[in-house]
């Protein structure tokens, strides 16, 4: 009987070590990082709906391609939400152009309109949301101070990086030029100039 205690006790201290060194996760966020991965699910899925829009309207591959990593990138964010038990304010719709979110349901119409303006307005849309979203990334992850959505956001901020340069390479081929408004003109300058990278999928 003795010895039954003995190893029960045992057991349980080994378990408790194991949660000292191995965490679970931490479930409280401050209403700030809250806030954020809401906004954050969305203005992914802004991006992919402007360019699942203007691959219909213009049928160049670059706007379908960009589009599906953008639905990639949707899902790393409700990843993370789930496991913070955070509710999707959509509900999981994929609706082109329905968001919660009043700012980017207004600025979605506003970059539609632009997307029908012309193909060229197109890809400098392209490069605005990609400007927008760098930005935001990296806002977003100078205010939090969990390690897994920090590494989330890092992820999105390496996809963003890579849109941006393939829509300056379009940028190039049709002679248009564009000027950031979020990022600043060095770090503009320098995403475009360096190389494209993989990124670690979150």
């Amino acid at each position: 009987m003795k010895r039954l205690i003995f190893v029960m006790l045992l057991l349980a201290t080994i378990s408790s070590c194991q949660e000292v060194e191995n965490p679970s996760q931490d479930l409280i966020l401050t209403e700030s990082e809250v806030q954020t991965l809401l906004f954050m699910r969305e203005e992914e899925k802004l991006a992919h709906d402007v360019y699942a829009y203007s691959f219909e309207k213009y049928d160049v591959p670059i706007f379908q391609n960009i589009a599906n990593s953008e639905s990639k990138h949707v899902l790393s964010v409700l990843k993370v939400m789930e496991s913070f038990q955070l509710a999707d304010p959509l509900n999981g719709s994929t609706i082109q152009g329905e968001f919660t979110n009043l700012t980017l349901s207004n600025l979605y119409s506003e970059l539609i309109s632009r997307v029908d303006a012309s193909l060229n307005e197109s890809i400098l849309v392209g490069l605005l949301i990609e400007d927008l979203d760098i930005n935001d990334l990296e806002i977003a992850i100078s205010e939090t101070d969990q390690q897994n959505i920090a590494s989330m956001y890092e992820n999105l901020k390496c996809g963003s990086m890579n849109h941006l340069r393939s829509f300056h390479e379009q940028a190039i081929a049709a002679g248009i030029t564009y000027a950031p408004e979020f990022i600043s003109d060095s770090e503009f300058e320098s995403i475009i100039n360096s190389p494209k990278t993989g990124c670690n999928p979150k």
